[in-house]
C-alpha cells in the first residue's frame, strides 16, 4: 500500500453568529430546547421536552377497532364517499360559474366583488357539507373578526390535511398556498390564495410583498389566512413561526385548530401514517371531533411591528398558553433536513434535527470533536464501532451524567440492539451537518477516512463515500477508480480521487453545497 502523509480535518470558514430576536418576558433554555414550557404566570420554562413534532406513529393493535374498520369500511365508506363528491361537484360548479371570465392575473390583482363575492357564501357553505359528510364535527368557538379588526389570520397548529376547512369556515379566507398546489382547481382559486415557492428566496420575497400590500389595501380583499409553522406537526409543541403573516405588521386574529378525539386518525406529520391510510382511517370512525377557537385580536406593539420575529414569538406564546401546549425550538427548515437526509438514504432520518440540537447543547458543534475522531483512527470497525453508552461518552468526551449526552445515544439506537450505538452512523451524520452548506467535497474527503483506512478506500468503500451525496452508477463508479488507480494497488487517496475527477461532470457536482433545500441528491 502507498504510504500517506498525516491527514489533517479540512478547514471551513468560520460562520458569523446570528442574532436572536428579542423576546417578552423569556429566557434562554439551557438544554436542548426540543420543546420548553411555559408558566402562564411568567413565560418561564418549566421543563423540557425531547418529542419530535414531525413524527406521528398511530397504533392500532386493539381487535375491537381493527373488525369495527373493516365493517364501517363495507358499510359506511362507500355512502360517505358518494356524499363528499356530490357536495365537491356542486361546490366546483359553483366555483366555476363564479371565476366565469376571470383570468389569473385578475384573480391577484383585485378583489372578487358584487355576485361573484356573494357566491362565496353558498360554495363555502357545500365545501365545509363535504368535510360534515367525512364525519367532521366542527365545534367553533369566540367570534372571527372582521377584516378592519384583523386583515390577516393565523392558524396554528397545522396537523392535517383537514385543517383546509378552516378557508370555508372563516369565508374564503385567502391562504398562503405552495406553488406545487397551484392545480388544486376552483376551489382554492375561489379564495384567492397568495402563492409561494419555499424553496426559492426570491419568490418569498416577492410573497412578502404581496402579503403587506394585501393586509394594508383600502380594497375588500378577503382575509389572508396563514399556517405560521410552514408545515405539519403532531401538536406537541408549536414549533417555531415563520415570520410572513407579521411584516405587515397589523392586527392580527389568533385562530387554535384541535382535534380531541380517542384516536388520533387525522395527524399527518414527515413520518407516520400516509394521507391514504390517514383519510381511510377517518372516513371509517363514527364521528371525528373538530374545535376551531378564535382568540381575541392581538394589536401589535410599536417593537413588534418593527420586528416581524419579535412580532411572531410573541403570538406562538400567546396561542401555546391558550391551547396549553409547550413551544418548540424546531422550524421548518429542521423538516427540510429531515427529508433530505430520507431521501439521500442516509440513515436515522428522524433524528438528524434533534442530533443537531444535542450536539449544540453539548458544545460539541463548536469544536467539530467527530472531525478529529475520525482524523485519529486508522480503521472504524464493528469492534471499534459498535459502543454502549458509557463508551460512546467516553469517545466524545461527555459527562455521562448529562442527559442530553443520553438522549444523544438513545436517538441512535435500533430496536435489534437496545444497548449499542454503531458510532459509524453517528459520525456520518455528525460529519453532515459539520458540512452542511459547505461544498460537498469537503464531507468526502471526511468519508474516506470514515470508510476506509488510513484515508485510503476501495471500490466499495467509495462507493458508500459517494452514494448519499450524488447519484452513480457503478459502471462510472469503476471508470473513475480505474482512472485513480493506474498502479492497480487496490486502494485510492482522496488526493488521487479528485485528480481523477478534474474533467468529469462527477467534480461539478461535488463542488456544489451540500444543501437540504434541494431535498434529492444532485
Amino acid at each position: 500500500m502507498a504510504a500517506t502523509a498525516e491527514w489533517e480535518p479540512p478547514v471551513a470558514p468560520e460562520a458569523a453568529p446570528v442574532a436572536q430576536p428579542e423576546r417578552k418576558g423569556t429566557a434562554p433554555a439551557p438544554g436542548p430546547p426540543a420543546a420548553i414550557n411555559r408558566k402562564a404566570e411568567n413565560n418561564q420554562p418549566d421543563e423540557i421536552h425531547y418529542v419530535n413534532p414531525f413524527v406521528h406513529k398511530l397504533v392500532w393493535d386493539d381487535p375491537i377497532d381493527k373488525a369495527k374498520t373493516a365493517l364501517l369500511t363495507v358499510i359506511l365508506l362507500p355512502f360517505r364517499v358518494v356524499l363528499i363528491l356530490v357536495c365537491l361537484v356542486v361546490a366546483w360548479a359553483l366555483a366555476n360559474i363564479g371565476l366565469y371570465g376571470l383570468s389569473k392575473e385578475d384573480l391577484r390583482t383585485k378583489p372578487l366583488v358584487g355576485w361573484r363575492r356573494r357566491l362565496k357564501g353558498p360554495l363555502g357553505e357545500f365545501a365545509t357539507l363535504a368535510y360534515t359528510c367525512a364525519g367532521l364535527g366542527i365545534t367553533i368557538r369566540g367570534r372571527q373578526a372582521s377584516r378592519a379588526e384583523a386583515p390577516v389570520l393565523v392558524v396554528s397548529p397545522h396537523s392535517s390535511f383537514l385543517d383546509a376547512v378552516i378557508i370555508y369556515v372563516t369565508g374564503l379566507s385567502s391562504p398562503l398556498v405552495r406553488n406545487a398546489d397551484r392545480n388544486l382547481g376552483k376551489l382554492i382559486d375561489y379564495a384567492q390564495p397568495i402563492y409561494v415557492c419555499r424553496e426559492d428566496p426570491h419568490s418569498r420575497q416577492t410573497t412578502i410583498r404581496e402579503i403587506i400590500q394585501r393586509a394594508n389595501s383600502k380594497e375588500d380583499w378577503p382575509q389572508i389566512l396563514i399556517f405560521p409553522e410552514g408545515t405539519c406537526t403532531n401538536r406537541t409543541s408549536l414549533i417555531k413561526f415563520k415570520p410572513g403573516a407579521f411584516y405587515p405588521g397589523v392586527p392580527i386574529q389568533p385562530v387554535l385548530m384541535r382535534y380531541p378525539n380517542k384516536v388520533d386518525t387525522v395527524t399527518w406529520t414527515w413520518e407516520g401514517p400516509n394521507a391514504i391510510q390517514l383519510l381511510w382511517r377517518t372516513l371509517t370512525q363514527f364521528h371525528t371531533f373538530c374545535e376551531i377557537e378564535f382568540l381575541p385580536v392581538y394589536y401589535p406593539s410599536e417593537a413588534e411591528k418593527a420586528n416581524p420575529k419579535l412580532y411572531a414569538d410573541n403570538v406562538r406564546m400567546l396561542m401555546a398558553k391558550a391551547l396549553d401546549i409547550p413551544i418548540s425550538d424546531y422550524t421548518f427548515d429542521d423538516c427540510k433536513l429531515m427529508t433530505f437526509v430520507k431521501n439521500v438514504g442516509m440513515p436515522h432520518p428522524a433524528a438528524i434535527a434533534d442530533i443537531g440540537k444535542l450536539r449544540e447543547t453539548l458544545k460539541i458543534a463548536a469544536t467539530d470533536r467527530e472531525s478529529k475522531i475520525v482524523a485519529s483512527e486508522r480503521q472504524f470497525t464493528d469492534a471499534n464501532s459498535l459502543l454502549t453508552y458509557p463508551q460512546f461518552a467516553e469517545r466524545m468526551q461527555l459527562d455521562v451524567q448529562q442527559e442530553a449526552a443520553h438522549n444523544l445515544f438513545h436517538k441512535l439506537i435500533r430496536p435489534e440492539t437496545p444497548d449499542v450505538i454503531d458510532f459509524r452512523e453517528y459520525l456520518l451524520l455528525a460529519l453532515f451537518l459539520i458540512t452542511l452548506y459547505k461544498p460537498k467535497l469537503i464531507f468526502v474527503e471526511y468519508l474516506f477516512h470514515l470508510y476506509g483506512v488510513n484515508g485510503r478506500v476501495n471500490r466499495t468503500q467509495l462507493y458508500q463515500t459517494l452514494q448519499n451525496l450524488v447519484r452513480i452508477s457503478q459502471k462510472e463508479l469503476n471508470s473513475i477508480f480505474l482512472q485513480a488507480d493506474p498502479d492497480n494497488l487496490g486502494t485510492i487517496d482522496y488526493s488521487q480521487f479528485v485528480k481523477a475527477i478534474e474533467r468529469n461532470p462527477l467534480l461539478a457536482k461535488l463542488q456544489k453545497n451540500n444543501d437540504p433545500n434541494n431535498l434529492r441528491l444532485g
